[in-house]
């Protein structure tokens, strides 16, 4: 089984490096298009607010949040720097969630188990994202923008507690982690958010290119990668589905994640699942706010941006790129059970 994923997995890159090769023209205007996405939106809208809630999180400021939120850590039955991280992870975005719980892992301030709980409802595209970049730049309404945060918000919350009633109390590790002081917060968030958001551009430059090579279905692209799937579409995205799509977050953000999953132990089966499950829990509050003030007519109406369509050379070739996604994820389940 082994060698024939391996197989696969050389044959698969063999025929996309001659893909590039053969249709590098196509393949460098869309990513062309996709660092001129990262520069114009991913940057200015996520970076800002990524080192912020990174250097609260590791200053001493932390505490008194931490102070705030212990009523609520007791009901969902989570450490208060868990709730802290939670809360921050929802402002800040898809990846602020899931690195703030890593470095809280990293230094043994929560458990395994208290890690999983996080990445499996501690994943929204932030007040940046969502409202400033899909909501005012994309569709023009910074309105809609706060009501597709909010659905995001409750999905996750709803998960959140859900979780909570089956889970025993949590306390933070007893070890003593000494805060930095504001300066040293703010000069390591600065580095670690730059990497974040680095990595991030670079997946979305990736996909970009990909993008340029297969025929991927318009409806299909948000999930494939979020970022382009809602910016490069031209066409009315109903909202609902929206409200969908960015509560699930894209194979893109997930590939990001794969590192921090692996490393709490958790199965990419079990985080995908609760994603397919937010998304759901976001797509049905946005299927009523559409059927009682059917926003679609007025505010999808207004498309901000024109950027590249997809390019078509081969229908059956997108089915290679989702096949080879689900390779790389039981390739990784696969190897992470032999480490166990």
């Amino acid at each position: 089984m082994k060698k024939a994923t391996t197989v696969f997995q050389t044959v698969g890159l063999f025929a996309i490096i001659i893909l590039f090769v053969a249709f590098s023209a196509k393949a460098k205007t869309q990513a062309i298009d996709g660092m001129k996405m990262c520069i114009n939106i991913i940057i200015p809208s996520l970076l800002p607010i990524l080192i912020l809630t990174n250097t609260v999180i590791k200053s001493e400021c932390s505490t008194i949040f931490e102070f705030i939120f212990k009523p609520i850590a007791k009901l969902l039955r989570l450490p208060p720097t868990a709730v802290c991280v939670m809360f921050f992870g929802l402002i800040g975005g898809y990846p602020t969630g899931a690195i703030l719980t890593d470095e809280l892992f990293e230094q043994g301030i929560i458990s395994g188990s208290t890690a999983k709980r996080l990445l499996r409802f501690n994943f929204c595209g932030g007040i940046a994202f969502i409202i400033s970049a899909v909501g005012t730049i994309k569709l023009g309404s910074t309105k809609t923008g706060i009501i597709l945060y909010l659905t995001n918000i409750f999905s996750s919350v709803t998960i959140c507690i859900i979780e909570s009633l089956f889970a025993q109390n949590e306390e933070s590790a007893s070890i003593k982690i000494k805060k930095m002081n504001f300066s040293a917060a703010l000069i390591n968030s600065v580095e670690g958010s730059v990497k974040s958001i680095a990595i991030m551009c670079g997946y979305i430059v990736f996909f970009s290119a990909l993008s340029g090579l297969f025929t991927v279905p318009k409806f299909l692209m948000p999930m494939i990668e979020i970022t382009n799937g809602v910016f490069a579409n031209s066409n009315t995205i109903p909202f609902e589905y929206l409200c969908f799509f960015l509560c699930f977050g894209g194979i893109c953000i997930h590939f990001q994640l794969f590192g921090i999953i692996k490393k709490v132990n958790m199965s990419y089966f079990d985080f995908f699942i609760h994603r397919l499950a937010g998304g759901l829990l976001a797509y049905f509050p946005g299927k009523l706010y559409t059927l009682w003030f059917a926003p679609n007519e007025e505010v999808f109406a207004n498309i901000s941006q024109i950027t590249p369509k997809m390019s078509e050379i081969n229908g059956s070739l997108s089915l290679m790129l989702l096949a080879s996604c689900v390779v790389i994820v039981v390739d990784l389940n696969s190897k992470k059970s032999k480490l166990l």
